[in-house]
């Protein structure tokens, strides 16, 4: 009786609004789902009993999520063997970790069901909770999920307390013992959203749009739709599809009835045809909306919004990656998932800068390492045009950490794998599905049962896409050689450093589709050369685009006595998965205090490091750029790790190094080289082939103005100048941008430099800098890309590196001002006024 009541409540309140909204048919759906980030109480602690509706938690932090509390400083004085969230006794091989432990954490949250959604079913949506989470509503448990980086919901509406009444969620989340080989971050890191829907409604993750046909001016759309009934009875719905294009209007409609039978389902496939279609594409990478309307008897009963974008991909080793019948070589790079000095806390600000910066800096393609990304990320790369490799997982039923998800795998990749699949396959970015990175295999026979378990199941749900998987000989059963069968049961082969093998793997598999799944920045030049060559070798995917927490040091380069210089080289025998390799790391000394990989093209703060200057111009970004290589003291040599770099940086300012002779290399695609210093030809250089666009120069250092000119038939093409700076006068503070949304979701970065008197960044400053917020904003980032400066991440306190720092700015929920300061002793203060308005109000997951 009291449901009967609740659905008649529910059927005039649908009336009412369907009345008011006649005009339905020209204005866009609301969204279903409600953001609820905001007011968490959070503990860090392992207490018991936090479930329970009468716990006090009076005591406990107020926190809005995304949010990580492995970042948060650590409890008690800095000292020695910690520093702010960084321990030398973080479990495990506290390297892999960037030495941040992990530990066991609590949220809580209250809600209302409002009597206008009495009789609705009410969905709780986690996009993300890191490692292993409960879920509790009002002390009873709901359910719990073992991986860290899959999507996962609960219907919550038996655990309800009566409408009007308040409903507690509690979250535990742990992340205990050795369960990563990177950074991961911990507790509620991604966006959590309440969707209430009507006991007739499309189900969770229901609503799959794919572009089968696009020929000439016309597209099929096919939309398959799965609708759920909890009512008694059968329930015959009519289902309207309305398909807008960016600008709202619709671009098609149909409508199908069908009949659900009484607590169950029906799937239903609709095609509908889009006359003149706007492709998405890198270019123009146009979006199209699908909203999907269930009427029974005549009322409205739910209403589902789904972005897509209208576009063709296909693979072959003789044409290569073909989008919309187009061309594309992949300019790639791997991406692992945690946001620099705001851990992996998934803040949609800072997901879609990081898409901003590959896509600016002619990144075409982005492989999510190793996990699926937050649902903002995927959004981003969808509005601003980046292709995406959504990967699975880095390890199977072999542990490569003996807590990690291989204790779940046999259990739950199944469902772990659905839900990725079913949350992300209307993503136009998504080109390819990665089942598995560098995994640990027992025997080719036990690697391709698992593999073609993932791959058949990833089809059954999505045949639209390549699948692939990321493989390296050291993880392949004895020997390259064997991986035939592995890369059998695949579309596309990822191969992690392996250039050499592209030609030979070709010639005796003539089909088979490859990329560089994994490169080294060292060797760009082979790896490029390569996908411009062939065309069965469709990209290059650098390891990584962009600098992270965790594996320390990979990227090493150190000064060794010149006769203990050795050459790296990745091994070409394989290890069995039994020898447990990331077992003997535990013996590895400790890198502390470096907390970061170093082998991005990018810094953790987003800034180009030198590396990236040779892909500008690989990927004609640039013309012409130079790095200078710092002095290499006396009878010492450089090692630099297969992840590494040499030490040179772009600048002209060696203080104390006069006279002495530096290596210059200059980057260019042009014929001809020509160096000047302060104004005096020093040298010209002729490249070829051989030269791999870098030209090498020794120039006895002297302070001034270096500068690199390009030529071709003579004439000056471009030219890239260095000058040294002065000492340091000023500070100055630069926002990305000049406004903010009164929103948690947005972030404002701020770049701090220290200048000289003419406006030069001084790049051999080290000033401490004291940053300062007050207004309508707070401080929750700050640091320099300085890999092994712990003490300035997160902190007020800031030490520059080569004359830079970063602020990271959250705002309010209200309009006003945030005020920026930033002061050193005897330097002129830095002051920034940013304007917050009001709130964008994003919800911005995936289904709208």
């Amino acid at each position: 009786m009291k449901n009967t009541v609740y659905i008649i409540v529910w059927f005039v309140s649908i009336q009412i609004m369907f009345v008011g909204c006649s005009h339905a048919e020209t204005k866009p759906l609301a969204t279903r789902y409600r953001l609820i980030n905001t007011d968490w109480k959070f503990v860090r602690d392992s207490i018991s009993g936090a479930e329970k509706q009468d716990f006090d938690d009076s005591q406990w932090m107020l926190v809005d999520l995304p949010h990580d509390y492995s970042i948060m400083d650590l409890p008690g004085e800095d000292g020695p063997d910690q520093i702010g969230p960084f321990s030398k006794t973080a479990p495990g091989n506290g390297n892999s970790t960037g030495h941040i432990p992990g530990g066991t954490g609590w949220y809580r949250k209250e809600f209302t069901v409002d009597y206008s959604d009495a009789g609705k079913s009410v969905i709780l949506k986690f996009d993300g909770v890191y490692l292993e989470s409960e879920v509790w509503m009002n002390g009873q448990k709901v359910g719990e999920h073992k991986n860290g980086y899959t999507p996962f919901w609960y219907d919550v509406t038996p655990f309800l307390n009566a409408t009007g009444e308040t409903n507690l969620i509690a979250v535990k989340a742990e992340n205990l013992g050795r369960n990563s080989r990177w950074y991961s971050g911990s507790g509620i890191y991604r966006n959590v959203h309440l969707s209430l829907v009507p006991p007739v409604h499309i189900k969770e993750w229901g609503v799959h749009i794919s572009t089968p046909k696009v020929a000439g001016k016309t597209a099929t759309v096919a939309l398959e739709v799965d609708a759920v009934n909890d009512t008694e009875s059968a329930s015959e719905i009519v289902c309207t599809i309305n398909i807008r294009d960016k600008k709202g209007t619709i671009a098609a409609t149909a409508s199908e009835k069908i009949n659900i039978p009484s607590k169950g389902n029906k799937k239903f496939l609709k095609h509908i045809e889009v006359q003149n279609p706007l492709l998405w594409s890198v270019e123009t990478p146009n979006l199209y909306t699908a909203e999907v309307v269930l009427q029974a008897n005549g009322l409205e009963a739910d209403s589902y919004r789904q972005t897509f974008g209208i576009r063709t991909i296909s693979f072959s080793a003789d044409k290569g990656f073909l989008l919309n019948e187009k061309p594309i070589l992949l300019k790639g790079g791997c991406l692992h998932h945690d946001n620099g000095f705001l851990g992996a806390a998934a803040i949609q600000r800072a997901e879609e800068r990081k898409v901003e910066l590959m896509k600016a800096n002619g990144y075409n393609a982005i492989r999510c390492s190793h996990n699926p990304p937050s649902e903002a990320f995927l959004n981003a790369c969808d509005e601003l045009g980046i292709l995406v490799i959504d990967e699975f997982t880095d390890m199977w039923e072999s542990y490569k950490n003996p807590q990690d998800y291989s204790l779940h795998f046999k259990e739950h990749w199944k469902t772990d794998l659905t839900n990725m699949i079913l949350r992300d396959r209307n993503h136009p970015s998504i080109i390819m599905w990665s089942i598995g990175n560098e995994v640990p295999k027992e025997s080719v026979q036990n690697a391709v049962r698992i593999g073609k378990q993932l791959a058949e199941h990833v089809r059954q749900l999505d045949n639209t896409r390549a699948v692939t998987e990321a493989v390296t000989s050291v993880f392949t059963p004895d020997g390259w050689e064997n991986s035939q069968d592995i890369f059998g049961i695949l579309d596309v082969c990822g191969y992690n450093y392996q250039p050499q093998r592209y030609a030979d793997d070709h010639e005796k598999f003539p089909n088979r589709i490859m990329y560089g799944s994994e490169s080294f920045a060292l060797d760009a030049y082979t790896y490029w050369e390569a996908v411009e060559k062939y065309p069965h070798v469709i990209g290059d995917f650098v390891w990584t685009s962009m600098d992270y927490i965790g594996e320390v040091a990979l990227a090493h380069t150190k000064y060794v006595p010149e006769n203990e210089k050795v050459i790296f080289k990745l091994p070409e025998y394989s290890i069995p998965a039994s020898a447990k390799i990331f077992d003997m790391m535990e013996g590895m000394p400790s890198a502390w205090p470096n907390y970061v990989a170093w082998s991005g093209d990018f810094d953790i703060t987003g800034a180009k490091k030198p590396q990236m200057l040779y892909r500008d111009v690989l990927w004609d970004n640039s013309i012409i750029e130079l790095n200078i290589h710092e002095p290499i003291p006396e009878g010492m040599a450089e090692n630099i790790s297969g992840w590494g770099w040499p030490k040179e940086w772009p600048l002209w300012d060696w203080e104390g190094h006069e006279g002495e002779p530096l290596q210059v290399r200059v980057f260019t695609k042009a014929p001809k080289v020509r160096l000047e210093l302060n104004g005096e030809n020093i040298g010209e250089k002729v490249l070829t082939e051989k030269d791999q666009y870098i030209a090498v120069f020794e120039v006895p250092y002297i302070a001034g103005e270096l500068s690199a000119i390009a030529l071709e038939e003579g004439k000056e093409i471009a030219r890239k100048v260095l000058k040294t700076a002065g000492a340091p006068t000023t500070i100055r503070i630069t926002p990305e941008r000049n406004s903010l949304s009164a929103d948690r979701n947005d972030l404002a970065y701020i770049t701090i430099e220290v200048l000289d008197a003419n406006g030069y960044v001084v790049p051999t400053d080290t000033t401490q800098i004291e940053i300062s917020v007050s207004g309508t904003g707070k401080l929750v980032g700050s640091g320099s890309a300085d890999p092994s400066d712990m003490k300035s991440v997160n902190n007020n306190l800031i030490k520059t590196y080569k004359g830079k720092a970063q602020a990271i700015i959250r705002p309010y929920q209200e309009p006003g001002t945030i005020v920026i300061k930033a002061e050193a002793q005897d330097l002129a203060m830095g002051e920034l006024k940013i304007e917050v308005g009001n709130s964008i109000n994003a919800t911005h997951e995936g289904q709208k």
